[in-house]
């Protein structure tokens, strides 16, 4: 691992390797290690596959270096309870609360460590799968295609609203609208949305129905084409 000056290209410092800068403290050196990274605290965490002729696991790691004493000494290491190995690949990320996920690389698996090392929840691509890095970020989904709609009639008045919109995130309410043409709809109902599909029972005699998928600001993010009930004029 290298430290560069950016401006002239010069190599200030080498970590690690067979004629490494720093005294290496214990837990500290890797093998055929990936994704370095200088964090904001200024602790560098890598990935380390290891030697698979070697060693019996990976791990990731966080270490501390000293510019001025040029030592460097293990932080924590975080390793799997089912002692994965990786040969190739994988990384470490910090999150903002100082949990730590690690991507095992060609161990088709990500996981979640605590401050403490401890692991918090473990999860496995298709086992035909690797993944050169893996990364946990807040995501909004806003499709580009228009919320779906269903409709069931039941007794008398009563109709069942099936709501969906696959890939949509921001979604809170699905606010109901129904008229007697296509293109004059009233609100009439509203429910919270539940999961993939949001089913919202009604008495109407209106002919023609419709949604609006609302977000937790009230704002509209998307509208169905309005529908007609099959029987009704």
């Amino acid at each position: 691992m290298y430290k560069v000056d950016r401006k002239t290209g010069e190599i200030v410092w080498s970590l690690g390797g067979k004629k490494s800068d720093f005294k290496m403290g214990a837990g500290v050196r890797t093998t055929l290690q990936h994704d370095a990274r200088r964090n904001p605290d200024g602790t560098i965490t890598i990935f380390d596959n290891g030697n698979v002729n070697r060693v019996d696991q990976s791990r990731a790691i966080m270490i501390e270096v000293d510019e001025d004493k040029m030592s460097a000494s293990l932080v924590r290491e975080y390793t799997h309870p089912d002692r994965l190995l990786s040969d190739t690949q994988g990384n470490v990320q910090v999150l903002p609360k100082g949990n730590v996920l690690v991507g095992w690389g060609s161990a088709p698996f990500f996981s979640e460590f605590n401050h403490h090392g401890e692991l918090l929840f473990h999860a496995a691509f298709p086992t035909e799968g690797e993944t050169y890095r893996a990364f946990r970020f807040p995501w909004s989904g806003q499709p580009t295609d228009d919320p779906a709609i269903a409709a069931d009639l039941g007794t008398e008045d009563e109709v069942s609203i099936y709501a969906s919109w696959n890939g949509a995130t921001e979604v809170t309410t699905w606010q109901l609208l129904a008229g007697s043409v296509p293109d004059q709809l009233e609100p009439l109902a509203s429910a919270p949305r539940q999961g993939f599909e949001t089913v919202i029972t009604v008495r109407t005699t209106e002919s023609s129905v419709g949604l609006e998928a609302v977000n937790s600001s009230g704002k509209v993010l998307g509208t169905t084409s309005a529908l007609k009930l099959e029987g009704r004029t």
